[in-house]
């Protein structure tokens, strides 16, 4: 198969080891019969011949589907009898009910669908009563369409992407997956065992089909060998409620009770508290031509584009990180980004409208849903900003008064909180841990900020406003001087030590925290 079809059709395969782990866990009497949706390669039958061969049976009762004639082919080609089907496993209903269903279904969102297959996947999660995002990826329908084919008392063993834990699409399906089986648990393993595709995966283990269970149960291990020896290093539970409320547990099980313990206390007394009530951050705008709507020097004096059409603004945060000497505030930013905003449509603007409608912008997507064409909808001016990408994020007050396009966030406040006194909260390590407990990253690794999950930070409260302007003018000058990680370590010294009591200890083991979910969340390490 090559890597297109790979990457289109979302067929990655599975190690060896861990289909023979599923398989032992599927298979414990030797009679069970068994349902492969997505064979592939066939390494999780090949695994489950060797299972039932262990427990005496030479002639188990196994049902095969692959959508790819020729690995469907190929695999026919082995010595292994099963009942195969060529085609698609969300057409597919098996001829009776089975025991177990195992397997690693396809990561393919639906987005990148024919519209055709598009389309049945939704139907048929409608037919069972749920609600299929596009957004969402094919291996969601898999899980329930696998789960209606499985007897009472049966299993599911799937291999499926880390995502299946934190994203939005998913809730729906923990509570499908809560109301049809007696016990669930979740493994995660540190070492990459597919390192050809960019994203972690997990095992997802579901059994006693016909019951019901609000919790799962969470298993972490540092290696393939560990979970075959069975060394764990963390056995947790969660509540299902608790998935679906957006509140990350899994990465959060990662954090010890130490820093557990001081979060509570400071919680307890006021001085942690979520963001949300007092600073919504919304995404920023969306001009629908970056080069049209952020007309550069020459254009501005070519055309004559009067200021009054002109809005200052921040295009993306290279224009932040890349200026040197830059602290806080955007104040001091030297920025000669605009947004074409026309207050009026005079002769100027009209020659420069009609050059956007001859160069075909008014035809883009964004461009032709709006009336007039030309106005970028949502231009607001934000009182704090705030960078989007990477583990260290910016927050900076907005005394300049720009607007933002949507590769940054914009925090208004819905309080008497000022800008200073936010950002004397916000750079400390405690805020970057709650940052690594509650934002999800992209397959990469890398951490993307945004609004929902800015919403359910918790940053520290009750900042002495005797002390805003002694901090906020120390971080100011360290920011220009040393940048932004070096800032958030200055705070842990000024702001958590000095202003809120934390110890060097408790600082400590902050630190720890934050460095085990970036160990966890990084693909360089666990592919060594």
């Amino acid at each position: 198969m090559t890597k297109r079809i790979q990457k289109n059709t979302g067929s990655f395969y599975t190690c060896s080891t861990v289909a023979d782990y599923i398989c032992k866990w599927a298979i414990q009497k030797g009679n069970e019969t068994l349902l492969e949706p997505s064979f592939g390669d066939g390494q999780f039958i090949e695994s489950a011949f060797s299972r039932y061969k262990s427990l005496g049976n030479n002639n188990p009762i196994i049902y095969g589907v692959e959508l790819q004639e020729s690995t469907f082919e190929k695999f026919l080609k082995k010595e292994i009898s099963i009942n195969g089907h060529c085609g698609d496993f969300l057409d597919y209903h098996c001829k009776e009910k089975v025991d177990a269903v195992i397997g690693n279904p396809p990561y393919v969102s639906l987005k990148n669908l024919k519209e055709t297959d598009k389309i049945k996947a939704i139907k048929l999660m409608n037919k069972y009563q749920l609600i299929m995002p596009t957004a969402g990826s094919l291996w969601m329908p898999f899980v329930v369409h696998s789960t209606e084919q499985i007897s009472f008392g049966g299993k599911l063993g799937f291999v499926l992407p880390y995502e299946l834990t934190y994203v939005r699409y998913a809730f729906k399906l923990w509570e499908y997956l809560k109301n049809n089986f007696g016990q669930i648990t979740v493994i995660r393993i540190f070492d990459d065992f597919f390192p050809e595709v960019d994203v972690e995966t997990v095992i997802l283990l579901a059994e006693d089909k016909g019951k019901s269970t609000n919790f799962v149960k969470y298993q972490i291990f540092s290696s393939v060998t560990d979970l075959i020896q069975d060394k764990c290093l963390h056995i947790g539970e969660i509540e299902i409620n608790d998935i679906v409320s957006m509140k990350k547990p899994f990465d959060a099980q990662l954090v010890s009770d130490e820093v557990w313990d001081i979060v509570d206390r400071l919680k307890r007394v006021g001085s942690l508290s979520p963001i949300l009530p007092e600073c919504k951050f919304k995404i920023g705008y969306v001009s629908g031509n970056k080069k049209y709507f952020h007309p550069t020097t020459d254009d501005i004096k070519k055309y004559g584009i009067s200021e009054n059409s002109l809005v200052p603004c921040i295009i993306n945060s290279r224009e932040i990180n890349g200026k040197q000497s830059l602290g806080i505030d955007t104040l001091g930013l030297n920025n000669n980004s605009y947004l074409f905003f026309p207050s009026s449509t005079s002769e100027v603007e009209k020659e420069y409208i009609s050059f956007g409608e001859q160069s075909g912008v008014s035809k883009g997507y964004k461009c032709r849903t709006r009336k007039p064409w030309f106005i970028t909808p949502c231009v607001e001016i934000p009182d704090v900003i705030l960078t989007v990408f990477g583990s260290v994020p910016r927050l900076m007050t907005n005394k300049g008064n720009f607007a933002v396009s949507n590769s940054l966030l914009g925090g208004f406040f819905k309080s008497d909180t000022t800008g200073e006194e936010l950002v004397c909260r916000w750079y400390n390590s405690l805020t970057l841990l709650m940052i690594e407990i509650y934002i999800h990253s992209l397959g990469g690794g890398t951490l993307v900020l945004i609004p929902g999950e800015v919403d359910q930070l918790s940053i520290l409260s009750s900042f002495p406003k005797n002390r805003v302007d002694e901090v906020y003018s120390q971080l100011d000058d360290n920011m220009k001087q040393n940048g932004t990680e070096s800032t958030y370590q200055l705070g842990d010294e000024v702001v958590l030590k000095n202003i809120y009591g934390l110890t060097e200890n408790e600082i400590n083991e902050i630190h720890t925290a934050l460095r085990q979910l970036r160990y966890w969340r990084s693909p360089e390490e666990r592919r060594g």
